[in-house]
């Protein structure tokens, strides 16, 4: 047992150090090696698909026709708007829930709403229908995902702040690309 004195020894950082390694030994988090492997696997495997994927884009660029009829035209885009819908449903009921789910919700259903102002305007066909999918992806599609994605970024940085707070943590970094990953040491972060 560690006594009060010797606590009382300890500097604030250490003692929030200490408080911060014991809520996670409480929680049965893996040990961070583990982590540091699985996160070295993850890694490997994101570089080598974006690796393979620049000879495929080329290739594509290449080799696709100009025009192509599409099989299943009116499923492809009813479904993809049912996703959206309820994509869109979701982050309505989990925002009213006050879920912390609502983040990854409001920033899938941004980008369901980007991808699908590219490909509305990318598709169009003739005048009128450009005009339309280009009106509806400035006008509506656009805007209601950046409204998402801001929505999901401010909600990700309060739930960081306050997380900061509660392991003691003073001088944190404010942004998320500073940010390192919960339970992740500086040494295994590099």
């Amino acid at each position: 047992m560690i006594s009060d004195d010797a606590l009382g020894q300890l500097t604030r950082e250490e003692r929030a150090a200490a408080s911060r390694r014991i809520a996670e030994m409480d929680a049965g988090l893996p040990s961070l090696a583990e982590g540091d492997e699985r996160r070295r696997r993850f890694v490997l495997m994101l570089a080598f698909a974006s690796a393979c994927l620049v000879p495929w884009i080329v290739l594509l660029a290449l080799t696709l026709p100009h025009r192509y009829v599409a099989g299943h035209w009116t499923l492809t885009w009813v479904g993809f708007d049912i996703i959206l819908l309820s994509g869109l449903a979701l982050t309505a009921w989990l925002a009213w829930r006050r879920r912390q789910a609502v983040v990854l919700s409001a920033f899938t259903t941004a980008t369901l709403l980007t991808c699908d102002a590219w490909f509305d305007v990318t598709t169009a066909s003739g005048r009128a229908d450009t005009i339309t999918a280009v009106a509806s992806a400035l006008l509506i599609e656009l805007p209601l995902a950046a409204l998402l994605y801001g929505v999901a970024y401010h909600l990700l940085r309060l739930t960081v702040r306050q997380a900061h707070a509660a392991c003691g943590f003073a001088d944190a970094p404010s942004g998320l690309i500073e940010q390192p990953l919960f339970g992740v040491t500086a040494k295994s972060r590099t």
